[in-house]
């Protein structure tokens, strides 16, 4: 299903952007960190998010960072701002939770998959549908767009090989 964006959504999209970051940040490379926003969890976001902004070269920001568009309905939120980015990063720590309906969004437009990067805390207890599904090929493959990460040190890792 394609969701309509209107020019009135586009604008205050755009005026809430440079309200938030600057002008200058449009024309960084973006990167929208998706995830758990449990405090724990988020906690992890913003260690990444700032990982990847000590680079000029890129924007790291989330979901949550817009608070003026869609919030009447979140899936049209993640649709236009998974729109604007340049790439996507997904970390998975659960199973449960909104983010798990953004995946899923990813997996059904390519779009949105062909730029779609993933780490997964090893060992997490998760639903099949994922580790024998929506983590497999032909979306998603080990050591390309599909990452496992045990400590945050290696997920530092893998933030600096694909941000550096």
């Amino acid at each position: 299903m394609e969701i309509p964006h209107d020019n009135d959504t586009w604008e205050i999209f755009l005026d809430e952007f440079i309200e938030i970051f600057s002008i200058s940040d449009i024309q960084k490379h973006k990167i929208f960190i998706c995830g758990s926003y449990k405090k724990e969890n988020l906690a992890t976001l913003k260690l990444i998010r700032n990982q990847i902004n000590t680079s000029e070269k890129y924007l790291g920001f989330f979901e949550l960072n817009f608070k003026k568009i869609h919030n009447e309905n979140f899936i049209f939120k993640f649709d236009l701002l998974a729109r604007i980015t340049d790439e996507i990063f997904m970390v998975i720590e659960h199973d449960k939770g909104g983010h798990m309906i953004e995946l899923g969004i990813i997996l059904a437009i390519n779009d949105f998959l062909n730029k779609t990067s993933v780490a997964v805390l090893k060992n997490t207890p998760m639903t099949l549908m994922l580790s024998r599904g929506g983590l497999l090929t032909p979306f998603f493959m080990k050591d390309e767009n599909l990452f496992y990460f045990g400590e945050f040190s290696e997920l530092e890792d893998i933030i600096s090989t694909l941000y550096p």
